[in-house]
This record gives structure tokens, sequence and C-alpha cells, in this order.
């Protein structure tokens, strides 16, 4: 038979478990605006029953309240890595998207500064020159145009190395970063073993971790592994729904990783290319990676701009855009120096081979100084008449003429517009592929994200469901409180008073 007082117990239990429930309640909403939180709710419980004798063969079971089970956090871990999955792939595309954009900046074809213009103005100032050869001004306005070509080889390739030297410190930020979200997660794995095995459930932890690993994901692909579960079975935590620590897997591709892989570093730089990237274990072990085995996402992004040169030799974009513009000015200013040393100048003389010097490097590439101290000795004659300009035409001429390009990225015989053409239609190609893959990867990353935010998300509205539910609860519980009261008062001092 139960107690007299049990309808007491029944609605205590009542009471503290729906206030619990509304404490988890004003904790989502006090937390409605935090990033990477994960709602938490209360799980209620039946107590035991107890059997109680009706009279006769007659009897039954009555529940005895509810209790409060677990505190958990609202978590879908598939849809967590679906999401990291997606953000891993987005960060790759993304960084080549901005670093593409970065370059075509620079390159600003089709525009009124770019190269080409600046091409066809150097082409027509040695037109105009071969209708007057003998007008100084002529002469002023062919040197002022060289120089700006020149200038802009120049403008164009520093401009470029400079960004190419920002994705190295960029590659070496992200290393960095790597490095401390792996300590991070290490450290706050500790705290969770040291936690799990006292019964709790750390939420706060585990979104910690959590938020860690979506941060991590931006920059290396990995693959997180439990520790604390196997075959079914907990190791060392009080309860099954504790999620455990568990070991981050930098993805190396073909090459097997072990699980306590903990850092990952760059060895060196070379100019233009990376030395190569190594992976360090805990126990100090280094591992040389191949580009193939460089974990996908921000940083391996980083290397193919950069270029890697190690083991393959990976030319990235910025090292071969150098590479043509480099090609560009040789091949030009060489074709130019030759044909000019076949003319005669103002002086009566064969013209220099220095009209432009420096000629193997478009970041050096400028007019020789004769040419800058004394406009005669630009030759446009042929025959050594002033009046003849056939000397600067036969210049112009270089415009359509096929040279040889073998030091870039494309090997052709054809005019430096055309190969300039192809170079600027082989960046767009690039450019546009990786930003419609990081369209479509954002796409789904976003959407990936919409269905966590739908699981783990705070919705205020359900919150204020809740809380009306648990609100209308605790207050039945403490009306229950009452009328048990009510009762025992009417038994203890109002019952077997007849008579006296």
């Amino acid at each position: 038979m139960g107690s007299t007082f049990m309808g007491l117990e029944t609605a205590r239990r009542s009471l503290t478990t729906h206030q619990w429930a509304l404490q988890a309640t004003g904790n989502n909403v006090a937390n409605a605006s935090n990033p990477g939180y994960s709602r938490q709710r209360l799980s209620i419980g039946m107590t035991e029953q107890l059997s109680v004798n009706f009279g006769g063969t007659k009897a039954g079971q009555f529940g005895t309240g509810v209790r409060g089970e677990t505190l958990a956090r609202i978590r879908d871990l598939m849809i967590d890595q679906q999401y990291r999955d997606e953000t891993v792939k987005n960060s790759f595309y993304a960084t080549k998207e901005a670093a593409f954009s970065r370059m075509e900046d620079i390159i600003n074809e089709p525009s009124e500064n770019g190269l080409a213009k600046s091409l066809d103005l150097f082409w027509g100032s040695l037109q105009d020159l071969s209708v007057n050869p003998d007008d100084t001004g002529a002469r002023s306005v062919v040197r002022q145009r060289a120089m700006t070509l020149a200038e802009t080889f120049n403008y164009m390739s520093s401009s470029l190395t400079k960004v190419q030297d920002d994705l190295k410190s960029e590659a070496d930020v992200v290393i960095k970063k790597v490095n401390d979200l792996l300590t991070k997660i290490s450290d706050v794995n500790r705290q969770i073993g040291d936690a799990e095995p006292l019964g709790a459930l750390p939420n706060e932890l585990y979104d910690a971790r959590d938020r860690y690993m979506d941060e991590l994901a931006q920059y290396v692909e990995f693959e997180r592994k439990p520790v604390d579960y196997l075959n079914g079975e907990t190791r060392g935590n009080s309860q099954r729904m504790a999620e455990g620590r568990i070991d981050i897997v930098v993805n190396l591709g073909t090459k097997a990783a072990p699980n306590n892989v903990t850092l990952v570093d760059a060895i060196g730089g070379g100019v233009g290319k990376f030395d190569g990237l190594e992976l360090t274990d805990a126990a100090g072990a280094v591992t040389p990676l191949t580009h193939a085995e460089i974990p996908n996402g921000k940083l391996k992004a980083l290397v193919e701009m950069y270029g890697e040169g190690a083991n393959e030799g990976i030319d990235g974009a910025f090292t071969v855009m150098l590479k043509d513009l480099d090609e560009m000015a040789n091949q030009f200013a060489t074709a130019f120096n030759t044909a000019h040393s076949g003319n005669i100048d103002a002086t009566g003389v064969a013209g220099t081979d220095q009209f432009f010097v420096n000629v193997t490097s478009a970041a050096d590439i400028t007019v020789g100084d004769d040419i800058m101290k004394n406009l005669d000795l630009i030759a446009a004659s042929k025959d050594g008449n002033i009046g003849d300009g056939s000397g600067a035409l036969a210049l112009a001429d270089l415009k359509n003429q096929a040279l040889a390009f073998t030091g870039g990225s494309v090997t052709t015989n054809s005019s430096i517009g055309k190969y300039y053409q192809n170079v600027i239609g082989n960046m767009a190609v690039s450019a546009s592929q990786s930003g419609s893959l990081a369209k479509s990867t954002f796409a789904l990353m976003a959407s990936s994200d919409q269905r966590r935010q739908s699981v783990s998300a705070v919705s205020l509205d359900e919150e204020m469901t809740m809380m009306i539910q648990y609100q209308h609860a605790y207050n039945a519980a403490a009306r229950n409180i009452t009328a048990v009261d009510e009762m025992l008062d009417k038994i203890i001092n109002g019952m077997g008073v007849v008579g006296r």
C-alpha cells in the first residue's frame, strides 16, 4: 500500500522536473543569438511504478511521478559531417576564385590601361614614325610608348609577385591556424574525458569542439573518429549518450594517416614554389607529403595557386602567369632589338640592339640608356636617308610576326598579340571554372547548414511554446501539492474529533 504522503512526493518530483525543464528552456532563449550553440532539452522519464493491492485478487500499478533523465543537446552528427564536407570543397574553390579575381584585377583586360592597349599604342607610334621619320616629336612618342610598355610589364610582374607572396603568407597563417585548432580540440577532448565518467554530459564542451571542427573544415579535410565507443559499448563513459573523445584524422589521400596526427608544418619555401609540406605526428615522426596527399581545403588551394616544387613540381597559377609574362617580354624585346639593329638611325650608323634591356624578365625590362639619352638613336630608316621610314614600318610589322614561344604555358609560333590572347583565355577559363564551382559548393554548403540549423538552432517560437507547456505543468504540480496538503490537513486536523 502506498504511503499517505505519496501524492506530495509525486507532485514534488513534477515540480522539480519542470523547474529544470524551464531552466533548460531559459538557457536556450538566452543563447538564441550565440553562434555554434546547440539547443538543449531535458529528457523526462517516468519513475518506478508502485504495485497496489485493491483487495482480493485485484491489483494494479500506480506511477510515482517523473524525473529528469538527462540534459542533452539536439545535434545530428551526420548532417554535421555533410556540412563540413561541403565546407572543405567550398573553401577550396572559393580561395582559388578569390586569388584568380586578384589576378584578373592586375591583368585588367580588356581595358584602356592593360598590356594589350600598351602594345597597340607602341605599334601605332612606330607607324606614325614611319610617316614622319625626321620628326623629333614622333621619335619622342615612340620612346614614351616604349617606356609605358616596359612599365606595364614591370607593374604586372611586380603586382603578381606581391599577390603571390601574400598567398604564401596566408598559407603560413593557415598552417598555424590548423595547428592551433588541433591543439584546442585536443584540450577539449581531455576535458570531456575527465567529465563524462562522472555521469555528466558536458554540452558546452561538445559545442566548443564542434565549433573548432567547423572552423578546421575551412582549411583541411579531416575525418572525425570516436575513440570512446567501440563495438556498441562505451569505454569509460557512464552515459551511453555521451559523445566521448574523438580523433581528428587528416585526410592524406592514399597515405595511411595515424590517428594521433596533430601538426601540419611547411618546409621552407622557394621562390615561386613551396619547397614542400610535411605532416608531424604527436611522437615527432615527420611524413613528407606529395602534392596529391596535401589535404583538400583552403590550404591546398593556396598551394596550387602559389606552386609546390618538392615532389611533382606543380606550377602555381601565379607562377604560370609570371612565366608567361617573362616569355612575352623576352620574345618581344629580343625580336624588336634584332629588327632595330638591322635599321639605320639618324646618325647614319646601324641601330642599337639594346633598344630594350634586361629582356629576360618582365619585372626588369626597360628602355636602354642610349635611347633614353638620344632620340636620334631610334633607327627608323633602311637606306640611311633621313626621310626613309621603311625601317620604322618594319618594326611596326613585328605586331603580326610569328614568334617562337616555348618558355610559357603555351608552346606555339604566333604573334605576341595572339599569344597574349591565349594566356588571357586560359586564365579566364580557370577563373570561371573556380567561380562556378565555388557557387555550386556554396549552395550545397548553405543547404547543409540550413538543415543543421533546423535541428540544432534555437527557435524562439518553439522555446516559447515549450516554456508555456512547462509553466502550466509546474503550476499544475504546485496546485496538486496544495490539494494534497488540504487533504492531509483534513485527515490530520479534521478527523477523529467527534465527541471531543
